[in-house]
């Protein structure tokens, strides 16, 4: 099998595992608090990615280069992962994820100050129809705005921030490294936060199928984030994430068979507007790197 196509597979597998561990937290939130399953989805997900990280660095599983980034990661990545849990807990899971999947939006926003990147007439054109669709999404002229919708947006925020700080920390520290660090300190982060301030909520049993549940989604947890890892290992990363835009319809079939969720026309072009948006966006990227990559390099690819 090519790189490529492991790329391509690891990429399908990455979206198949975020449909899934979408579809759990929003399941389990129907009856759990949220900082009971961050506990339960961190602590489950640790083993294997502990496993994973031994058998590639051995002892040096837990070194990093930029200690300073990786801090900054592991600050955005638990406000990202409680900021989507809290928006699946009370938005459906199609507008959910068309939410969270706005945040390339965001980044294209901000790469010309942060990482000194040009942007075209296309990519200011396909941030404005994003834009757009955000503002169809929210619904701002509405009487009420969802808290759900508040918590996706900021949850697009902070993804974009952090898909900045991967960008610079990815070039000094091995990907598992940085996934098992991230996975660690917020284990005893949330367990930490659980135990002090929401104490109450940690107190009632559980059945044994909700139990289940739980181990499910820190297994799904571990291998959506070796699946990614992987998946940018073996392919050029606007393969990986034109393919990752898969989740958005299977996002919205699956809350549509299993939660019975229909979106309204509004939601509809709104979230038709970021996925065409985050495609010619993805696209410009392709086209700027294939015009900036020697002749010889094409030949050799």
């Amino acid at each position: 099998m090519s790189d490529l196509a492991r790329g391509v597979m690891f990429s399908i597998l990455t979206v198949i595992f975020g449909v899934l561990t979408s579809m759990l937290v929003k399941e389990l939130a129907q009856e759990l608090s949220i900082i009971r399953i961050l506990i339960f989805r961190f602590w489950f997900a640790l083993p294997i990615l502990i496993l994973c990280a031994f058998l590639i660095h051995k002892k040096k599983l837990f070194f990093v280069n930029n200690k300073l980034a990786m801090a900054l990661r592991v600050i955005l990545g638990l406000s990202s992962i409680t900021l989507v849990f809290l928006a699946l807990q009370n938005i459906s899971l199609g507008l959910a994820t068309a939410l969270f999947q706005s945040s390339i939006i965001f980044v294209t926003l901000a790469s010309p100050m942060l990482l000194g990147e040009k942007i075209g007439v296309y990519r200011w054109s396909a941030v404005v129809i994003g834009m757009i669709g955000v503002l169809f999404i929210t619904n701002p002229f509405s009487s009420e705005l969802s808290v759900g919708i508040i918590y996706g947006i900021l949850a697009a925020f902070t993804g974009a921030a952090l898909s900045i700080i991967l960008r610079k920390l990815g070039k000094s520290d091995s990907p598992f490294t940085i996934t098992l660090i991230h996975n660690f300190f917020g284990a005893f982060v949330v367990s930490s936060v659980g135990l002090t301030i929401f104490p109450t909520q940690l107190t009632a049993s559980h059945e044994g199928n909700v139990w289940l549940l739980l181990l499910l989604l820190g297994i799904l947890a571990s291998f959506l984030q070796l699946s990614v890892t992987l998946a940018y290992r073996y392919a050029d990363a606007v393969v990986v994430t034109t393919l990752r835009y898969l989740q958005l319809p299977a996002a919205g079939i699956a809350g549509f068979l299993y939660f019975s969720e229909t979106p309204t026309s509004l939601e509809l072009i709104g979230a038709s507007a970021i996925f065409v948006s985050s495609l010619v966006i993805v696209w410009r990227e392709f086209v700027r790197k294939t015009v900036n990559t020697p002749e010889e390099t094409k030949l050799a690819l």
